[in-house]
Parts: structure tokens; sequence; C-alpha cells
């Protein structure tokens, strides 16, 4: 008995090449989709708007006579912590007095930035006592300090404040 064998050759080359090709050309169409949309998106003028941040009224220089305390620094516990540094001692090794204890003053001058609920917004030095870590501590407490709002002709207004301090 001889067998005749039937043998399709099953070259579907149309399907093969379609399975292939259809991730490939779906892939191609997001790029060049991409590339038209952000080429189209280039293209288009920004439109920006200039924004003046700046204080539309200008920043009044006010008097320490014009301004009250709402509520007061707090320099009473800072006068106590600052004793070591406002009495100027010399001892030698052996304990000897070099230099007899006597009291400094201390004067410093702060500019404040009062805003106009009287809140302070920023304080500089503007003469120091000459230590670093006084002139810190008493900016930290003009910081917690209020001022009552300053007003000219009726309106709430912000404005800068030099404030004299003297430690005697």
């Amino acid at each position: 008995m001889i067998r005749k064998l039937h043998i399709k050759l099953a070259f579907n080359t149309v399907s093969t090449f379609f399975t292939n090709i259809k991730p490939i050309s779906i892939y191609g169409l997001l790029v060049t989709l991409f590339a038209l949309f952000t080429m189209t998106a280039s293209m288009v003028p920004a439109q920006a708007e200039l924004v003046d941040l700046s204080s539309p009224e200008p920043i009044i220089q006010l008097s320490t006579q014009d301004a009250s305390w709402l509520t007061p620094p707090k320099f009473d516990r800072l006068v106590r912590s600052m004793d070591r540094y406002l009495i100027n001692c010399s001892y030698d090794q052996d304990g000897n007095v070099i230099r007899p204890c006597e009291r400094t003053d201390l004067e410093m001058v702060f500019s404040l930035r009062v805003d106009k609920q009287g809140s302070i917004q920023n304080v500089k030095v503007i003469k120091s006592s000459g230590k670093e870590v006084i002139d810190k501590k008493v900016a930290r407490e003009l910081y917690k300090a209020r001022l009552k709002p300053f007003s000219r002709k009726g309106q709430a207004v912000e404005g800068n404040v030099t404030l004299p301090i003297e430690f005697k």
C-alpha cells in the first residue's frame, strides 16, 4: 500500500505580515500623532501677562511717637539672660580680678516693617549693640510683638518704624 502524502504548504504570508505589522503600525501612528501635536503646540505663541507684584501703596516712614504696643516685646526674660553680656569683668587663671566688673549700657536701633494689621513683618538692625547674640535675641522678641495699626486719613497703612532700644 502506497500512501500518498498530501502536504499543503501553509505559507500564509499575508497573515504573518499583518500580525507582525499591527503593533508596529499602531506604535508608529501614536508617535506620529504625538509629534504633530508637539509641533502644533510649540507653534502657538505663548500668551503671558505681566503682573506688578509690588505694593500699590508707597511705604510710609512712621514715627515712633505714633506707635503704641498692642502686644509689647517681652524684654524682661531677655535682660536676665543677657546679664553675662552686660557685665564686663576680667579674671586671670588664679581668679584674681584683672579688670573690675562694670555694667555696660547697650544701645541699638532697629527698623521694623509693620503691616496694616500692626504685625511686624521684617526686623533689620540699623545700629548694632556690638554683640550679635543680643541683636538676634532682641529681633526675635520684636517679631513676637505687635503694634496697634497705623492709620492715615482713616485708612490703615503699612510702613517702616525706626525703633531705638537702650539697655542700661
